[in-house]
């Protein structure tokens, strides 16, 4: 930092204090002063005299500020984060990165942490919260749906009402900005306020408006006018599974970890945290890689970058990739795409400075978008499904022990109990297995030993196959899906012969409850005489006869 010296103070020897020669950082001493009253000093080493002096902090400050501004990596990022959060290396960076989306003008995408109680859900956000400006971040243990519009919102005139009389006496409407806000709901008990803000997590518009109602004083009811302004960052945390499919398509799921190990560094943690509360504050508030963390975010948040691009080349990279790992497409794979995207820009947006730049926008290099696909793949398969990682860790760890004839819920709670080591009650299992019958992954079925309890079945990919009922026989064999199983068991599924167009609908409600439209079309090419036009029309048929019909994630199901 050099500066003009006025008031300067000399050492003992000579020396001016606190200043250095501004060409080689030398000691100086006074030299002369002209004849309009400015000083001038002469560095003891180069000779050189100047009215200009620096601080000898100016190095440090330029070190700080190009260590500030280095090319980063997520693993540097996941260490430092490491600090206050343990293990949860995806969901950390992935919080992490989606904050800082906030400071993009329209990329912003929003998250829910749901995962059983004592888990961590809120832990994350709020401890990353840290790095970000307290100003931006606003944390609610519990809000109503109504009470969030008013405790937040400004009230105000109406700008539409143009009528020719004082403000005073014209309409008001709550008026809410949450520009480039992060909101954090934690232990919220249910979702209504997320279905109220629907078109704002989408994206439909940047200005929404709510027409809300209040009990009067007297009595009755008052119709209120409420405008949202801003695409905010939402984080929402629960421990129930029962978000509705509308508000899980518009969020990405993320559960914490419940290893061993990560519980273990979690309670060492959190001995040494209450063992002295101040002297570990004390401690997170001074370490330098937190506190350069904080401020890289501060500058980024300063930054004059909106928009954040992807060039031509690199969209046919990403669209090729990401056909390549889904080979049937269905409607929610539209949202999908855009969080994948969403962690690519923001990857380029923590290394912005090192990012091509045009006017108030960065571009994303091959850096970006590897980091991106790498991130997003850890948790891809749970969110297409649009499921909780935690309930797609419960599936992948319990379906092996479930047996072609299926398992009772007290099986179930067995099996979880001899895999996760604690118990699951009732309550919560038949959240379970719901939100794993609605996407498709398991089916219930009668019992054929005991027809007053239910068996559950694996259906791999949403199929369920079941071979053609015996007319002699009660007992119905009841075998997976074609995906994991044996050639034996596939040639009992597909009949020796093609069956006539009479028998087609009968044939295919006993061999699937859900399937992809492709999918469809494939059965019926493998089971008639049709050709893949003439099974679309067969579709068609089906759809308008109200027997088939689509469910909200774009499967196919029949309805009667």
């Amino acid at each position: 930092m050099t500066v003009q010296a006025v008031d300067v103070e000399y050492d003992e020897f000579g020396f001016i204090k606190d200043y250095v020669c501004p060409i080689c950082g030398a000691k100086v001493k006074f030299s002369h002063e002209d004849d309009i009253g400015t000083k001038f000093f002469k560095c003891e080493k180069c000779g050189q005299c100047s009215s200009k002096l620096k601080t000898p902090k100016r190095k440090e400050l330029e070190s700080y500020l190009k260590e500030l501004t280095e090319p980063v990596t997520l693993e540097k990022i996941s260490e430092i984060l490491n600090s206050t959060i343990k293990h949860d290396e995806r969901n950390k960076l992935i919080t992490f990165l989606v904050m800082l989306l906030t400071y993009t003008e329209e990329d912003q995408i929003n998250l829910s942490f749901t995962a059983e109680s004592s888990t961590g859900k809120s832990y994350i956000p709020l401890e990353l919260a840290w790095y970000f400006p307290k100003a931006d971040v606003l944390e609610y243990g519990y809000v109503s749906p109504t009470a969030f519009f008013h405790e937040y919102g400004t009230l105000m005139t109406d700008p539409t009402d143009t009528r020719n009389i004082e403000d005073k006496d014209k309409q008001k409407i709550i008026y809410i900005n949450l520009h480039q806000k992060i909101l954090i709901f934690m232990d919220q008990p249910h979702d209504q306020l997320l279905q109220r803000l629907r078109p704002l997590l989408s994206h439909d518009r940047k200005t929404i408006t709510h027409k809300i109602t209040d009990r009067r004083k007297i009595g009755g009811l008052k119709t209120k006018t409420v405008f949202i302004e801003g695409y905010p960052t939402v984080i929402f945390c629960t421990a129930k599974f029962s978000m509705a499919d509308q508000e899980r398509t518009r969020l990405l799921l993320l559960s914490p970890e419940t290893t061993e190990q990560k519980i273990k560094d979690a309670i060492l943690l959190k001995i040494e945290k209450e063992s002295n509360r101040q002297a570990f504050h004390d401690l997170m508030e001074s370490n330098p890689k937190r506190v350069l963390l904080h401020d890289r975010v501060l500058k980024i948040a300063q930054s004059k970058v909106k928009y954040i691009n992807i060039p031509e080349e690199l969209r046919n990279q990403i669209s090729e990739k990401f056909f390549q790992k889904h080979n049937t497409l269905i409607p929610r794979h539209q949202r999908d795409v855009s969080r994948l995207i969403a962690l690519i820009k923001a990857h380029a947006f923590l290394n912005l400075w090192h990012r091509e730049t045009i006017e108030n926008a960065i571009v994303v290099n091959d850096e970006d978008v590897k980091e991106g696909f790498k991130l997003y793949e850890e948790i891809s398969a749970a969110n297409e499904l649009g499921l909780p990682p935690e309930v797609y860790n419960i599936y992948t760890k319990l379906k092996d022990q479930i047996p072609d004839e299926g398992l009772t819920r007290k099986e179930l709670q067995t099996a979880y109990y001899q895999t996760f080591h604690r118990t699951i009650g009732k309550k919560r299992l038949d959240q379970v297995l719901s939100l794993l019958e609605t996407v498709g992954l398991l089916t219930e079925e009668p019992d054929p030993n005991d027809r007053r309890q239910k068996r559950f079945l694996l259906t791999p990919r949403g199929v369920y196959i079941s071979n053609m009922e015996n007319q002699n026989s009660n007992n119905v064999e009841k075998i997976n899906t074609p995906e994991g199983v044996s050639n034996a068991h596939q040639k009992k599924l597909v009949p020796s012969h093609r069956v006539s167009i009479s028998e087609l609908e009968g044939v295919l409600r006993k061999i699937f409850l859900k399937v992809t439209e492709a999918e469809f079309l494939d059965l019926v090419h493998e089971h008639s005489d049709y050709d893949k036009h003439n099974a679309a029309e067969f579709l068609t048929k089906l759809i308008d006869e109200g027997k088939i019909a689509y469910d909200p994630d774009g499967w196919l199901k029949w309805l009667k």
